[in-house]
């Protein structure tokens, strides 16, 4: 079915929403859910979770107020799996506790089953795969006495394979992939063709971890046949890790890191595709010798894997029976994976073409800072926030060194448009948040680990925590750290320095301004360090926060910010 275009689904979506908040006849009402629940289903198979979940939410209210319970089951169910998708999994299996006890109540074994399924996949997107496996073998053990094929049971088999590859059991793994490519039905792939990926997928990589690539290459063909038939942006992201994942094995480093990173940026856009992708590409730089970038991408997926919200869910008592093991084991082989890589690691001085990066980026600062100082001093309050962050020193050095060049792409925009006076059109608009993209494209030779976070700062210093910056539905976490805190520093330089056609404002203002974009453009934790930091700066210096706009009182702050503090 081709997807409708995005204005359409839009205008669709806003209908059904407006539909499912007015007062409705039952039957009208019903007809609605129905058509609001299909097309959450539609925009989740196209990555779009976090437009879906307000619809689901007023299904399911609707739901509710009518006591419908296979109704309000489902809802419950779909808000479950979109919460989860956009990374709220707290939300996610307080959801799906909600409809596993309408399933108990209603004695629905079969819907238990799928529900406890639902459970392990939010759990597992947490990293904590022993627990996941439970709530799989849970769902399994709920209609064991059901002999025709069972679609919960095919995905929870799936599910387990993946959480026993996670836990180092493969012989276990692969027996039971193999049991559910035997559950696996035509209707169960053609319902679901990314789950028949990730089984693929899951086999793969267990007959890989067995040394058995014979056996690995049929799946590998079936998982791009898959997502050829049926293309979105989850198959393509799922058949493209397989593919990486054998080229590895393979000893094809080279072409797999090729395509992981560009299966890296679209991940990005997908939430719950981006820690399977990391997983990926932490494998294929340290086969390639790469420590230092695989260790920063097991620092960002370390960054992505939420014990605390996991434990809070543990709370419900229904979680509680599962055991009290906790995310002990992932902590532990979290911290051997990085001793590995650390103990890989020599001292490493910048790259030969940093100078040159460095003059090429201030002379793109300088089309709109007269100074051309924008990225030093963006750097130097990088810096400073990641020490106050708890960054280690050295880390902290290199992050506000990659910061400089943050706007390296605007060498790619015409002078024309940074030059002209007064708001620019929806077109200029377009070319000016291109230079994210463009910038990233200049730092494309990222063998050096320096050059590579400078890439990953300058594609993403303009996404923004709600997701509506760009590139595109790229929020919360799933922003680099280091572009997270870039674009906290580079936002309050450009306020207090007047940087483009903006006029100055006072540190004091601009702080003001980054608390009212917290949650929303910024991440909140990193404004609270940053006001913290300034504050504190600020004060040890005799500097008033209050005073005069511009750059006076702000440069001599920088430049207190650039000393060394520990650095050697």
């Amino acid at each position: 079915m081709t997807a409708a275009p995005p204005q359409e689904a839009d205008g669709a979506l806003q209908q059904l929403l407006g539909r499912l908040r007015a007062p409705l006849a039952a039957a009208t009402a019903d007809s609605s859910i129905d058509a609001a629940l299909a097309m959450c289903r539609a925009l989740y198979g196209n990555a779009r979770s976090r437009d879906a979940l307000p619809l689901a939410q007023a299904a399911l209210a609707r739901c509710t107020e009518s006591g419908d319970s296979a109704r309000t089951l489902r809802a419950a169910t779909a808000c479950g799996l979109l919460s989860a998708d956009t990374a709220d999994l707290v939300g996610a299996i307080e959801y799906h506790v909600q409809a596993l006890r309408i399933g108990i109540a209603d004695e629905n074994r079969v819907e238990m089953s799928r529900t406890w399924g639902n459970i392990g996949v939010a759990i597992g997107i947490s990293g904590n795969f022993a627990l996941a496996a439970r709530c799989y073998q849970r769902s399994i053990g709920l209609v064991t006495p059901i002999v025709e094929p069972m679609y919960s049971r095919y995905t929870a088999c799936g599910n387990l394979a993946d959480s026993c590859f996670q836990l180092g059991r493969i012989e276990d793994g692969i027996n039971f992939g193999e049991r559910a490519l035997r559950e696996m039905t035509p209707a169960f792939r053609d319902q679901d063709p990314y789950a028949a990926i990730l089984l693929r997928r899951n086999l793969v990589r267990l007959h890989v971890g067995a040394g058995r690539l014979a056996q690995a290459e049929p799946h590998v063909a079936e998982a791009i046949a898959l997502a050829e038939v049926a293309p979105s942006p989850r198959t393509r992201i799922a058949a493209d890790i397989t593919r990486a994942a054998y080229e590895l094995a393979c000893g094809r480093a080279d072409i797999a890191l090729t395509r992981l990173d560009q299966v890296l940026v679209r991940a990005r856009e997908v939430p719950a595709t981006l820690r399977d992708t990391l997983v990926c590409v932490i494998h294929a730089e340290e086969a390639a010798g790469n420590a230092a970038r695989a260790l920063m991408r097991l620092e960002e997926l370390s960054d992505h894997i939420y014990y605390v919200a996991i434990e809070r869910a543990r709370a419900h008592v229904e979680l509680a029976s599962l055991g009290e093991d906790g995310n002990h084991g992932h902590d532990r082989q979290s911290e051997r994976d990085k001793a590995r890589l650390v103990a890989k690691l020599e001292p490493r001085s910048q790259p030969e073409s940093w100078k040159t990066l460095q003059r090429l980026s201030i002379g793109a600062a300088m089309r709109m800072d007269e100074t051309g100082w924008h990225g030093r001093r963006v750097g130097a309050l990088t810096k400073a926030l990641a020490l106050a962050s708890g960054a280690a020193p050295l880390h902290a050095l290199e992050m506000g060194l990659a910061a400089e060049l943050h706007d390296i792409g605007l060498l790619s925009v015409p002078e024309g448009i940074l030059a002209k006076r007064g708001p620019i059109n929806a077109s200029e608009r377009a070319i000016v948040e291109r230079h994210a993209e463009a910038g990233a494209e200049m730092l494309r030779d990222d063998e050096h680990p320096m050059v590579f976070m400078a890439r990953e700062i300058a594609r993403y210093h303009h996404s923004r925590w709600d997701g509506n910056g760009y590139p595109k539905r790229v929020g919360g976490r799933f922003i680099p750290l280091a572009a997270r805190m870039c674009a906290v520093a580079d936002a309050y330089d450009t306020m207090v320095c007047g940087v483009g056609h903006s006029a100055p404002r006072t540190m004091a203002e601009a702080l003001d301004e980054l608390q009212r974009e917290a949650g929303r453009q910024f991440d909140p934790a990193l404004v609270s360090c940053f006001d913290a930091l300034i504050r504190s700066e600020s004060e040890d210096l005799g500097v008033d926060l209050e005073a005069s706009a511009g750059m006076k009182d702000f440069q001599e702050l920088v430049l207190s910010l650039k000393e060394d503090r520990g650095f050697v």
